[in-house]
């Protein structure tokens, strides 16, 4: 763990949905007093930041989802088009070299 004084220097992420429920994913840039440059996931509770300025954007048309993906055994984000079901999401078939859709 760093000590302090720890400067953010900047991020990026998303809000979507998993599980009926809103989730933050966030990955920041800090550096230390020395200027040692370094970063990672941003995790509620786990990185003390005293103040943070934010802008968050809204892409009007589209949903965002992080849904577990057997292949990368990970969860993965996926935006899906406004109405359409996550479940409409299907990975690309490597043989066929495209993605099915509702």
């Amino acid at each position: 763990m760093k000590q302090g004084p720890i400067e953010f220097l900047q991020g990026t992420g998303v809000v979507c949905r998993r599980d009926d429920a809103f989730d933050t994913h966030f990955h920041g840039t800090m550096c230390d007093q020395d200027g040692n440059v370094f970063g990672g996931h941003l995790v509620k509770g786990e990185n003390p930041v005293i103040t943070v300025d934010l802008v968050l954007t809204e892409i009007d048309g589209v949903d965002f989802y992080r849904k577990y993906d057997e292949e990368t055994n990970g969860n993965q984000f996926y935006p899906v088009e406004q109405g359409k079901s996550v479940t409409c999401v299907m990975p690309v078939s490597k043989k066929e070299g495209h993605s099915s859709s509702e």
